[in-house]
């Protein structure tokens, strides 16, 4: 009996020692109150470790016109998923290294109100690489619950031609904000260590890092827990690397990077100054997506008048 009664109250100590808290479903550790991060906003070092952009190609598919998210497939890394901001249907698309144009799989039991990113990555079925749609976008703060939807990731692994498919089983993970405001947002990573799924917002004075904690929870409204802020603000796009090591997050002009030590909490990783990536600056750039390989990253622009959306792979030196 002695010992139950110890047990816990040292669990106590040591959370409030280390200034986090574990979560229950064996997840990242999170900070005990939200971080406020600071960085030398005017004196960030650019990342030596990659090439400028290649122009791979205009988009041949002249649908996508608000590209809003990217993720490179994991059963074929020559194929990038791709799909249009608010205005579209429960669609996403299958565009080549290149651009060029691999058709469209239709998402039943989706609804596209404002899908404003995308990630790739594990989810409940051990083995199974799963698509996460963000649902995330709210330019007039007018909507309190937001959705991400999860689907397991259709093998394009042998996808030569231009195709029409149906995919089914989308599960749909709802949220709220911790404070019960509407939020926009158009960043959504998922941790491939953890399987927690972060969500980035725009329109906040700095940019509000939330989380949903693994396993998201498709049976009932999820509360978000806070992270911290960062020190700028209009988040446009953001990933987490296949293996856990490096996550960006993307502004107008700028990308963020931050190396992750072995087994360091996201929030730990995100104290350190961050690196600028190389960016071509793009019409209106909101796409971004690391390589399955870790070989590079795409960044990707809506089209913005008469300006096709051109495809930037940026190669690891």
């Amino acid at each position: 009996m002695r010992y139950f009664l110890i047990f816990p109250a040292a669990l106590v100590i040591i959370a409030l020692f280390h200034g986090c808290s574990k979560s229950t479903n064996g997840g990242d550790l999170v900070p005990g109150k939200p971080v406020l991060y600071e960085y030398d906003m005017d004196n960030l070092d650019f990342h030596n470790g990659f090439h400028q952009a290649e122009a791979r190609g205009v988009l041949e598919n002249r649908h996508i016109v608000e590209a809003s998210g990217l993720a490179v497939s994991r059963s074929n890394s020559s194929m990038l998923w791709v799909h249009n901001d608010s205005g579209d249907y429960n669609r996403l698309f299958v565009v080549g290294e290149k651009g060029e144009d691999f058709g469209q799989f239709i998402i039943t039991g989706a609804f596209n109100r404002d899908w404003e990113d995308m990630a790739v990555g594990p989810g409940p079925v051990d083995g199974k690489k799963y698509l996460y749609i963000g649902e995330i976008g709210d330019n007039l703060a007018r909507y309190q619950i937001m959705s991400v939807y999860r689907v397991a990731e259709p093998d394009i692994s042998r996808l030569d031609s231009v195709t029409y498919t149906i995919v089914d089983g989308a599960e749909r993970i709802d949220y709220v904000y911790p404070d019960g405001q509407s939020r926009d947002a158009e960043t959504l990573m998922i941790d491939p260590l953890t399987r927690d799924l972060y969500i980035v917002t725009k329109r906040d004075a700095r940019s509000i890092i939330y989380v949903a904690r693994y396993p998201q929870d498709t049976g009932k409204i999820t509360t978000l827990g806070k992270i911290g802020y960062f020190p700028f603000n209009r988040a446009l796009a953001g990933d987490i690397s296949a293996d856990g090591t490096e996550i960006a997050v993307k502004t107008d002009d700028r990308i963020y990077y931050w190396q992750r030590k072995q087994n360091e909490p996201v929030f730990e990783a995100l104290r350190r100054q961050p690196l600028l990536l190389p960016y071509t600056v793009e019409p209106q750039g909101e796409a971004f997506g690391w390589m399955p390989d870790g070989s590079g990253y795409y960044t990707l622009s809506e089209k913005v008048d008469d300006i096709e959306p051109v495809l930037y792979f940026y190669r690891r030196r």
